[in-house]
């Protein structure tokens, strides 16, 4: 027979990937604006001569300027994100929950805790969001400033404002790079394509002297949209099954080839102690604690599971759904 737990959970992990690469192309488009908006207010803003900045009181006045046009711009993108993609997400977990059916009515259904849970969520990733805005705020005009006062080549800033905002993906009049960058975006999230991204972006960094491990806002930006939508999920979840008394769970996801071994191995079943894959939470949080591994997020295992960009969730269980081979029989 179909096993359900894990068509439920492929089908929440598959609408996360979705809504990602949604909301990126959102924030693709977002950044690029500002950018553009940012590097037309230096221009039109900071004097020059001979082609060098000099006037620092125009410098520090640009300031409140940069936070306007970062604010109008990224903040709608973020309470997007927060707003429609967790709500979403919140209806698919109350979908996967009735799919599997097995567990009392009065937790298959979002509850009034749960809804409470899920205002208290988007308010803490809506501040995650606007303190990367408040951050890279400060250092864009750090960089005029600094700029600025040693005199530097406008063109010089001009590339450091650029490169804050967008870091590898920062635009040029080269257009070989920008047919790079167009390409990487165009195929980030196909997972079919990803050996010609890399490929794509290394060209990117070696040819063009680009850093890909820069600090800017797209690299933040993305990491959050990517992390809150996978820990919201986990979160919800969570404490859904823990309300329903379900105490038992079991590792979905794809295996690729950046997957952590962490991860790896609990999807493989190397550390199985059960025919059927299943885990207590007590077992997850002490073969978490026993490890460290790159990316590695402090918190609970099952919210945070692999750490940064991980792409796997829990789905929580009975082991009383299972026969002795391991088979679903719910």
């Amino acid at each position: 027979m179909a096993d359900i737990v894990q068509e439920a959970t492929e089908y929440r992990i598959k609408q996360i990937e979705l809504a990602e690469a949604k909301y990126y192309k959102t924030l693709t488009s977002t950044l690029d604006r500002i950018e553009r908006e940012v590097v037309s207010l230096a221009n039109r803003d900071l004097p020059t001569q001979d082609g060098k900045l000099i006037e620092l009181q125009a410098a520090v006045a640009i300031r409140p300027k940069i936070k306007q046009i970062v604010d109008a711009e990224y903040l709608p993108f973020a309470d997007q994100v927060v707003r429609e993609g967790f709500n979403k997400q919140a209806k698919r977990i109350e979908k996967a929950f009735k799919r599997i059916g097995n567990i009392p009515v009065e937790f298959q259904e979002l509850t009034k805790g749960d809804l409470q849970l899920i205002q208290n969520l988007k308010q803490q990733y809506y501040t995650q969001f606007k303190d990367v805005s408040n951050t890279f705020t400060r250092r864009l005009s750090e960089k005029v400033y600094q700029n600025t006062l040693v005199g530097s080549d406008f063109a010089d800033l001009e590339k450091e404002l650029r490169q804050t905002i967008n870091g590898i993906y920062a635009s040029s009049d080269d257009v070989e790079a920008n047919r790079l960058i167009s390409f990487i975006e165009d195929n980030k999230f196909k997972k079919s394509m990803q050996s010609s991204v890399d490929k794509a972006v290394q060209k990117l960094q070696s040819k063009f002297a680009r850093d890909r491990a820069g600090e800017n806002i797209k690299r933040y930006a993305g990491q959050i949209l990517n992390d809150s939508l996978r820990d919201f999920d986990a979160t919800l979840n969570f404490n859904k099954a823990n309300d329903a008394g379900l105490t038992f769970v079991k590792y979905y996801g794809d295996v690729i080839p950046t997957t952590r071994e962490i991860c790896r191995n609990v999807v493989n079943g190397v550390y199985d102690k059960r025919p059927s894959g299943l885990f207590t939470i007590d077992e997850v949080n002490k073969l978490w604690a026993s490890r460290s591994w790159s990316g590695k997020k402090a918190g609970n295992p099952l919210v945070v599971r692999g750490g940064y960009n991980c792409r796997h969730q829990w789905s929580y269980v009975n082991p009383d759904w299972y026969d002795s081979s391991g088979e679903l029989i719910i």
